[in-house]
């Protein structure tokens, strides 16, 4: 299992204005989130900056965006919790369409 400090590392890779990080996930317990999306991605208009998102139900009702990484992991999206706070409860089922853990390796390595 992902600790919140690897999916942080994560989210603080570089991605050199053209490279985007996808992450499908699900929350346990919450029947609600069981096909969900974070990720982050070079912003369409400045790449200089980066985008966080998610895309937690597939009708796209609660779809979020967010400038930095803290707004993204600490704001209440998942009923009222953040993801710090549920992150006991994320199973990550794929990073870039890839297993996981060998995954989040490649990334990690990069800082």
């Amino acid at each position: 299992m992902m600790s919140f400090d690897d999916i942080t590392g994560l989210f603080s890779v570089d991605l050199q204005g053209k490279y985007c990080i996808e992450i499908e996930f699900l929350v346990k317990g919450y029947p609600e989130y069981q096909s969900c999306w974070m990720g982050k991605t070079p912003d369409k208009t400045d790449k200089e900056r980066e985008l966080y998102w998610y895309g937690l139900v597939p009708d796209g009702s609660q779809a979020y965006d967010y400038n930095n990484f803290r707004d993204f992991s600490s704001t209440p999206v998942f009923e009222g919790q953040s993801l710090k706070e549920v992150w006991y409860h994320i199973e990550v089922m794929a990073i870039d369409g890839c297993d996981p853990e060998e995954r989040i390796q490649v990334y990690l390595k990069r800082l």
